[in-house]
């Protein structure tokens, strides 16, 4: 490991104040067009409802006695469904007192539903009542259709399966991942009681036990009525007719990564026309999706780098964090990687071949290389010596072909790997260089991704994770094109890195994961090849963002690679070795045992776990929450990014919030100092507010003084997510953002303003001071438009304000907000830190700062 002396320590950030926000008042919704004309044609929507819901039995009903006759299996006693609501004035919840579950929400305010009642006949009663303009009727404007299930296949299917729906074959046997909705038709858990005037203590206790017994009631029927709900998937799939099998339950249960709160997920073999049935007719069903392929780079010729090294590795400290790589296996004996791994706990997952943990890729492997990276992130010495930074696991998931077999369920596996190795060894930090080869969907978070973000929530752990790359020449699936058809279409470079099928793939959406794109590390102009990309900038290959719900993704980049073209149309490309990250190679078959002959996102990622070892080593005893941040807050775009003539919202897309820096993460410089939140996690509730201060001393403000400070801030954080909803609001148990003080404002008044502005409009425009933010948080934002540093869970921002612009109180608040969750004592685990830095390296601030941190002293809890 390379020593490296900190001179300049990160500072704790203390916490100054803190407060509740008043109870949200119940005012009215915004009301649509349609919805407004639906309630002034009574009788004509009501109507047009009602046959909609009477066709929609009677179909029912027909379908049930043709299965009979058909002797096709039986359906769970529920009518699906699928509606169009009122996306901006109705409360999908409040379909339940219709007698509708909500099975998935999708987009334009339609609703995959499912009824128990199959006469439909609470929801004929509402219509009734809306016609006759009777109480209890008037929310009925806001249905605006009812519709059969025919276009089910439409909002269940991925966009690969939709594409092959008409040539699904009958006996054919297909392989699928399942997504089922498990909620139930319950209400929503009440508000936690509040205390009524002159209330007694006893009578206040006796409420909130009883509200209490209520949420534990609650949760016990929940998993009732997923255990129903599997036996219900379980006897229709392995049905006679069908003949399949659940790949993915185990000893009949779901693995706890492929269960949330609202959701399961499993693997199933069934022939086409139990597909068919299943989609059409299941009631619970909400996503199905054919299993993703991995897909990486393979170059079929080794280009050595020179085998002459007398360089040794030395077995890193007896207390270094651990990283699990998650790939094809380790070359273990490799004189590079030897002494670095864990080879006790080297395990295999691939089916027959538990005993196997080589890495059997051919020419030179890719879990091996993927391993080197970590530890060797730029170059690989030739002499000398040098400590491990941590100990590498060994992990083996992928086949000889690369490839991620197909009895392997994603979420199942992670789980797995995560119990065993969190659990028995303590690791913290698991690399995941594998990804599917099509854009991740954008309807529903998958199930794979879902498990990251779950398991997540569950453990102290950061999940790594590959962007995922563009094929060179041929076409993955139906969505995926390749860089060699997007030029040959006139396409250019980068922007065709912007198109649709560009976008990350799964998992690398995941809300909880850090996602790596790739930039490429130098360019080549030697006939007949010349590079796409130039230093710095995103690779030809790395797929690009926004992530689902426009989330910034990927969040960072680092050095993969890049490819070449030879100038004709359309162009042949290859990436020779000037191109080509170094990376250590697997000599099992051959070869040398260091190259530059493959590229990708899979190598960019490893070289981020790099740092986040590195952190874990200098800070052991801090939550891997601070490590994302300290890397997302290490991160700045190159100088091209920053080009007045460059589209900043293109840039984001493509790099992020830019290329971490590991001196950066770890600690600070004269002219720049870093604050944060230290020991373990902290955590907020919704509607609570949390004030941090920062003094800035005279010498920094002084007005004679025009110094530009560059502030960042970045607010990491973990909800626990539920996969049948459609925005971060519904999928995260709780959500969190940040927001600063203005130019003279003290916390107190700060925290008064925060609070009493928290329930106005996400879209309203606050305020934010006299900082000109790069990102805000509306999406209007004056800096860069139609996105916002609130979407995700890792949220950075910065600008460059003059010193003279500066006041002695620098406040930032963390403001928790109600996800799906109600429970009041539901709570958001995060990190924050925020940095000042003299663009002027020669002024010194990090002195100055520090003793300015000793007069602020914690105060007492405001009650607001």
């Amino acid at each position: 490991m390379v020593e490296r002396a900190n001179q300049y320590p990160h500072i704790e950030l203390k916490l100054t104040k803190q407060g509740n926000a008043a109870p949200a008042s119940s005012g009215p919704r915004k009301q649509h067009p349609q919805t407004a004309a639906n309630a002034d044609d009574r009788w004509g929507h009501g109507s047009r409802l009602k046959s909609s819901a009477l066709s929609l039995v009677a179909d029912w009903k027909e379908t049930q006695e043709q299965r009979e006759d058909e002797e096709k299996p039986p359906l769970p006693e529920a009518l699906p469904l699928i509606l169009q609501i009122d996306p901006s004035s109705f409360d999908p919840d409040g379909l339940k007192t219709y007698g509708i579950e909500i099975i998935a929400e999708l987009e334009d305010g339609y609703i995959i539903g499912a009824s128990a009642d199959v006469e439909l006949s609470d929801l004929q009663k509402k219509i009734e009542k809306f016609i006759r303009e009777e109480h209890g009727g008037g929310k009925v404007a806001g249905i605006w259709e009812i519709l059969d299930g025919t276009r089910r296949p439409e909002y269940i299917l991925s966009p690969e399966l939709l594409a092959r729906w008409d040539r699904i074959e009958g006996e054919q046997v297909y392989t699928v991942d399942v997504g089922v909705a498990c909620v139930g038709n319950q209400s929503q858990l009440p508000d936690y009681p509040k205390r009524k005037p002159d209330e007694s203590d006893d009578k206040f206790t006796e409420r909130v036990n009883r509200w209490i017994n209520e949420r534990e009631l609650r949760e016990d029927q929940w998993d009732d009525l997923a255990w129903e709900r599997q036996q219900e998937l379980t006897r229709f799939v392995e049905d006679e007719p069908y003949s399949g099998r659940i790949l993915s339950i185990r000893d009949g249960a779901i693995n706890l990564a492929a269960h949330l709160p609202d959701s399961f997920s499993c693997r199933i073999q069934i022939s086409g026309k139990g597909l068919k049935d299943l989609v059409l007719n299941f009631p619970y069903v909400f996503d199905i999706s054919e299993p993703d392929i991995f897909s990486d780079f393979v170059q079929h010729q080794g280009l050595s780098n020179g085998d002459d090294s007398s360089f040794h590795l030395e077995p890193p400290e007896s207390n270094a964090p651990k990283v699990c790589v998650m790939d094809s296996g380790i070359q273990e004996r490799h004189s590079l990687l030897k002494e670095a791994i864990d080879s006790q706990n080297s395990t295999s997952w691939v089916p027959g071949e538990n005993n196997k943990t080589a890495d059997y890729v051919s020419n030179g492997g890719h879990g091996t290389r993927v391993a080197g990276a970590v530890l060797y992130p730029r170059t690989i010495p030739r002499s000398g010596k040098q400590q491990a930074v941590c100990r590498i696991q060994n992990a083996r998931v992928l086949d000889a072909n690369c490839k991620l077999p197909k009895t392997l369920f994603p979420p199942n596996l992670l789980g797995d790997i995560v119990k065993f190795y969190h659990e028995q060894t303590g690791t913290r930090i698991f690399n995941h260089s594998i990804t599917g080869s099509v854009p991740c969907q954008t309807r529903y978070m998958s199930a794979w991704a879902s498990a990251i973000d779950q398991l997540t929530w569950q453990k102290d752990i950061l999940f790594i994770v590959a962007a995922g790359n563009l094929p060179l020449s041929i076409r993955i699936g139906h969505t995926r094109l390749s860089v060699r058809e997007h030029l040959s279409a006139n396409r250019l470079y980068p922007d065709y890195l912007l198109e649709d099928s560009c976008r990350i793939a799964n998992p690398a959406q995941s809300v909880q994961a850090l996602t790596v794109g790739s930039i490429a590390l130098d360019s080549c102009n030697v006939l007949p090849w010349f590079s796409l990309s130039q230093k710095d900038k995103p690779s030809a290959f790395s797929c690009s963002g926004l992530g689902i719900w426009d989330t910034i993704k990927p969040e960072v980049v680092e050095y993969g690679g890049d490819f070449a073209h030879d100038g004709g149309f359309p162009p042949n490309l290859s990436y020779p070795k000037d191109l080509c990250p170094e990376l250590v190679r697997s000599t099992l078959d051959g070869g040398p045992a260091i190259a530059s002959d493959q590229v990708g996102t899979s190598f960019a990622a490893p070289k981020v776990s790099h740092i986040v070892a590195c952190l874990a080593a200098e800070l052991p005893d801090e939550s891997c929450l601070l490590y994302r941040a300290l890397i997302v807050q290490s991160a700045r775009w190159p100088d091209w990014a920053r080009a007045d003539d460059v589209d900043k919202l293109h840039v984001l897309r493509q790099i992020g919030y830019g290329i971490p820096n590991l001196d950066r993460a770890l600690g600070n410089a004269p002219n720049r100092i870093t604050l944060l939140t230290r020991g373990g996690e902290r955590s907020i509730k919704a509607r609570h507010a949390h004030i941090y201060q920062v003094k800035l001393p005279e010498e920094l403000r002084s007005q004679g003084e025009e110094l530009e400070i560059l502030v960042e801030v970045t607010l990491s954080y973990k909800a626990q997510p539920r996969r049948t909803r459609r925005n971060r609001r519904k999928y995260l148990s709780t959500w969190l953002d940040w927001d600063c003080s203005k130019k003279g404002e003290d916390p107190e008044r700060f925290l008064e303003r925060v609070l009493k502005e928290y329930d106005a409009p996400e879209d309203t425009d606050k305020g934010e001071g006299l900082f000109t933010w790069t990102l805000g948080k509306q999406k209007n934002h004056k800096t860069i438009q139609n996105v916002s540093r609130s979407a995700g869970t890792i949220q950075k921002d910065w600008t460059v304000v003059k010193s003279f612009e500066l006041t002695e109180a620098f406040c930032i608040a963390v403001v928790g907000h109600e996800g799906w969750n109600n429970d009041p004592d539901a709570t958001a685990p995060y990190s924050l830190v925020v940095s000042f830095e003299a663009v002027e390296a020669n002024i010194p601030i990090y002195a100055p700062l520090v003793e300015a941190q000793v007069e602020i002293e914690v105060e007492q809890q405001i009650e607001i």
